[in-house]
């Protein structure tokens, strides 16, 4: 039997209830069948990576005044191409990117 370590070193205090139409519980069943996860595991596992990716997204960073103010006109400049760069950019890739 599989078990998924990170979740059974962890103490459960709290509880967390949803409600959800059949179809949609019937897809979560076999997405964490697939991943060899109970369903309360996969459940928790997916939504605290997307929890975690829109944290992400709206992080704010805190600058005093004049941390600030050399950011913006950090940002504000055109940036500068030195030789070391512009040697790399023109050297041909070793890699595509694929989209």
């Amino acid at each position: 039997m599989y078990c998924h370590h990170e979740y059974m070193t962890t103490l459960k205090e709290q509880r967390l209830q949803i409600r959800v139409d059949p179809h949609r519980k019937q897809l979560l069943e076999r997405a964490a069948d697939a991943t060899h996860q109970n369903l309360s595991a996969f459940v928790l596992g997916a939504a605290s990576q997307h929890a975690e990716e829109v944290l992400a997204e709206r992080t704010v960073v805190d600058l005093p005044p004049q941390a600030a103010k050399a950011f913006s006109e950090a940002l504000a400049q055109p940036a500068r191409v030195n030789e070391r760069l512009a040697a790399a950019l023109g050297r041909p890739r070793r890699f595509r990117w694929v989209d």
